[in-house]
């Protein structure tokens, strides 16, 4: 009787409001995680991609590679900063 009792509630968790939040907020981090994993990778090809090109093209002024590389400091600082906070380490959401 009481495997009966314990299959109901946990029918009654699953079938839930509460559950079905807990779950979408789950699906919402994942997604996000995924998200800045793929900014990182993005990130990281461009700074690749403006070193690749840094001699080869002289269309930008000095200046304007400066700016650049600043901003791409920036955003690479940002995601960093993002990925720590979020306490995402290795696929597992942990405690600071």
């Amino acid at each position: 009787m009481e495997t009966k009792d314990t299959n109901t509630d946990a029918y009654t968790i699953l079938e839930s409001d509460e559950f079905d939040t807990l779950l979408d907020a789950v699906e919402l981090m994942a997604k996000a995680q995924g998200n800045l994993l793929s900014l990182q990778r993005s990130v990281e090809e461009l700074k690749i991609m403006m070193d690749n090109t840094e001699l080869a093209n002289d269309d930008f002024s000095i200046q304007d590679n400066a700016a650049i590389y600043d901003a791409l400091d920036k955003v690479e600082s940002l995601v960093e900063s993002l990925s720590q906070e979020s306490y995402v380490n290795d696929g597992y959401i942990t405690d600071k």
